[in-house]
Order: structure tokens, then sequence, then C-alpha cells
């Protein structure tokens, strides 16, 4: 038979191993996703918008994880050719979202940012730096 002690070095190995494989699965989903085309022309037009940039008191620009428990403000359909993300940004004097909307040609697979607006979390601000109907490739 089995000792008590065995069964709790077994509950502390398995729960320390079924942990580290969440950590690791969450990292490389994060990862996953700020590898995208959508996150990267994201990002490259917020930082080429000198007003967005100004309120956040950026440079420099950090991006923070996604909240990958909000799945109404973060979907990535790439089989769809969709891609909705809330982008957390942080800038020298304030920190927000970054909302982006992107969609994909199904013939030439390039990812297009549609809407891009820029919300500030303690202000409220929102900053639109690319306006639904002026999409940016």
């Amino acid at each position: 038979m089995i000792g008590t002690e065995t069964l709790k070095r077994i509950a502390v190995y398995g729960g320390v191993f079924a942990l580290g494989s969440a950590f690791l699965m969450r990292n490389k989903l994060q990862n996953s996703l700020a590898a995208g085309e959508y996150y990267k022309k994201s990002l490259e037009a917020l930082a080429e918008d000198r007003a967005a940039m100004a309120l956040l008191g950026a440079p420099p620009l950090k991006t923070r994880q996604l909240d990958l428990g909000d799945t109404e403000g973060n979907k990535v359909q790439p089989h769809l050719g969709y891609a909705k993300l809330n982008i957390p940004v942080v800038g020298g004097r304030e920190k927000g979202t970054l909302r982006s909307y992107s969609t994909r040609d199904a013939a030439t697979g390039v990812w297009t940012v549609e809407r891009l607006q820029l919300v500030v979390e303690k202000t409220g601000q929102m900053v639109m730096i690319i306006p639904p109907g002026n999409p940016r490739r």
C-alpha cells in the first residue's frame, strides 16, 4: 500500500507540473498573438500617430500582456480573417488600451487594420488613429 507521505508528494509534484504547464501555455499564446501581423501593424500605426504618442508620453512605449480572459475584447479568428484586440499600452505619463480591428484579405493573406483607437485609462479620452472606412495595409 502507498503511504500518505508518498501520496502528498505525488499531489505536490502533480500540482507544480499542472501550474507550470498552464503558465507555459499562456505565455505561448501571448507570444503567438503578439507575433501576429495584425498586432504589429496596430503598434506601428500607434507609433506613427504623434497625438496619441504625446498623450501617452511616449516614447518609450511598452505593451503589457493581453487579457486572455476578455473573450469579447480579444478575438482572433485567422481562418475567418478577423482579429479584434485590446492591447494594453504604457507610455511615460499615461497608460491605456489600443483597440484594434483588423481583417485579412483571403486572396493575398495580407492583414489590414480597419479601425484603431486609443483609450486613455485615467481620463477615458479616446483618440481615433485609424477611423472606420480608412483602412491601413
